[in-house]
C-alpha cells in the first residue's frame, strides 16, 4: 500500500473514531420505556429530607420538610404535613415506569401540561426531591391521562413521557396540611354551651351517654323543636373536625367572637373561640379538665367495682359463699372493662397540637357548632 493510501486510511479512521466518540456523547441518558422515571428513588425514600412543589411563574406551592418532630409545611409556619398524602405521592413517583415516549417539541408541551414552570401559562407542577448526596433533579407533572397515568417531563430535558402512575400533588399549601384538628365523638359529650356576642345563650345536654338525643334548655314558651334530634348536630360538631387552612395564633382576640364550650362525661372540656372574616370562619381551641367530673367518675367507678375474692359484703345474700365461688361468680358476671379514658392526658395532647394556631373551618362546620335557638325551633305561629 502506498504512503498516500496509508495516510488516507489513517484520516478515515480518525474521522470515524471521532464520530463514534461524539455520537456516544450525544446519546441521551434519559430513561427508556419500561424504566423508572426517577431511577434510584425507591431505594432512597427513607432518606428524603424535603420536597418542593412549584407552579406557574416559578411560584412555590409548598416546601415540605422533615424535622425531628415529623414533616412540616414551611409556608404554613411549620404546621404538620399530611404524611399519608406525602407518602402516597412519593411512592407513586418512586414506582412510576415509563409507558411511552411523547413529544420533545416545546411547541406541543401545552398539549400534555408539561410546559416550563417558569412560564406564567404553565399548567403543571414541578416537584424537586431533596435527598442528601443524591440529585433527582426536577420532574414536571403534567396532565393526567385517565385515572392511572400522567404525562411528565424532566425539567432539563426536552423529551416528555407517559408514566404508569398518577401522582396527584396538591396545588395549594393548605392541601398539604394534616387535616385533622381533633376528634370528640358525640356520645362522649354531656353538655354544649354556645354564647353569642349579642348575649344569646344556647345550651344542650344529655343526662347519660346512652340517650339518643340532646335536650335543649330554655325553649321559649309556645315553641317546639324542629324535630327531636335537631341539636345532635351541635353535639357531634367536634367529631373528626378537619381544617381548611391554618395560621399562627396571636394575642389579638377576634372581634365579637362566638364562644362554645363542650363538656364530656369523662371530664374533658374543649373551648372554641370563633368569628367570621367575610365568608371565612376562623376558630381557636383550648382544652382543659373538669376536676369535679373526673372525681365523680372515679368515685362511681370505685363504688361499682366488685369486691375482691375474700372481701364479699356480709350484708349481701351471697356473702356466705366461699371466696373461690364468689370470685368465680364475679369473674363470670363482670368481665374486665376497657381502660377508662384519661381526660388529663387527652387535654394535654390537644393543647400541644392546637394552642399555637388558628384554624379556618368549612362554613357548614362552623355553623353547626354555633347554632342559635331559632335554628332549632319550628317557625313561630
Amino acid at each position: 500500500m502506498s504512503r498516500k493510501a496509508l495516510i488516507a486510511l489513517g484520516v478515515v479512521l480518525v474521522v470515524l473514531g471521532a464520530l463514534a466518540f461524539f455520537g456516544q456523547r450525544g446519546q441521551s441518558t434519559a430513561p427508556t420505556a419500561g424504566g423508572a422515571i426517577m431511577p434510584g428513588l425507591q431505594a432512597a425514600l427513607n432518606d428524603v429530607a424535603a420536597i418542593k412543589i412549584t407552579k406557574a411563574g416559578g411560584e412555590t406551592v409548598a416546601t415540605i420538610e422533615k424535622h425531628a418532630d415529623g414533616w412540616n409545611v414551611a409556608e404554613k409556619g411549620g404546621y404538620s404535613a399530611d404524611v399519608t398524602k406525602l407518602r402516597q405521592n412519593l411512592r407513586a413517583l418512586a414506582e412510576a415506569k415509563i409507558l411511552e415516549t411523547k413529544t420533545s417539541n416545546p411547541a406541543f408541551y401545552d398539549k400534555l401540561g408539561v410546559q416550563d414552570i417558569a412560564s406564567d401559562k404553565a399548567t403543571g407542577l414541578a416537584v424537586s426531591i431533596s435527598v442528601p448526596g443524591k440529585d433527582f433533579g426536577t420532574l414536571i407533572l403534567g396532565d393526567a391521562k385517565g385515572s392511572k397515568q400522567r404525562y411528565v417531563r424532566r425539567a432539563n430535558e426536552a423529551q416528555s413521557y407517559l408514566i404508569d402512575r398518577d401522582p396527584s400533588f396538591p396545588k395549594t399549601a393548605a392541601q398539604w396540611l394534616d387535616p385533622v384538628i381533633l376528634d370528640v365523638r358525640g356520645n362522649r359529650v354531656r353538655e354544649v354551651t354556645i354564647k353569642h356576642p349579642d348575649g344569646e345563650v344556647v345550651t344542650i345536654s344529655k343526662l347519660n351517654p346512652d340517650e339518643m338525643n340532646f335536650d335543649v334548655a330554655l325553649v321559649p314558651r309556645g315553641r317546639e323543636l324542629l324535630y327531636p334530634g335537631v341539636a345532635n348536630v351541635i353535639g357531634n360538631s367536634l367529631r373528626e373536625l378537619n381544617l381548611e387552612d391554618v395560621e399562627k395564633a396571636d394575642n389579638t382576640p377576634p372581634d365579637k367572637p362566638v364562644q362554645v364550650e363542650f363538656r364530656t362525661f369523662d371530664g374533658l372540656i374543649v373551648r372554641v373561640l370563633g368569628a367570621k372574616r367575610g365568608d371565612d370562619a376562623w376558630v381557636s381551641f383550648t382544652a382543659s379538665v373538669d376536676a369535679d367530673q373526673v372525681a365523680q367518675n372515679q368515685a362511681a367507678a370505685k363504688a361499682a367495682k366488685p369486691p375482691a375474692a375474700g372481701e364479699a359484703d356480709a350484708t349481701k345474700p351471697d356473702a356466705a359463699k366461699s371466696p373461690e365461688s364468689a370470685a368465680a361468680d364475679a369473674g363470670a358476671a363482670k368481665p374486665a372493662d376497657a381502660a377508662p379514658a384519661d381526660p388529663t392526658a387527652e387535654a394535654q395532647r390537644i393543647n400541644a397540637r392546637v394552642m399555637a394556631w388558628r384554624y379556618k373551618l368549612a362554613t357548614f362546620q362552623y355553623d353547626q357548632m354555633t347554632r342559635r335557638m331559632a335554628d332549632l325551633l319550628k317557625p313561630a305561629g
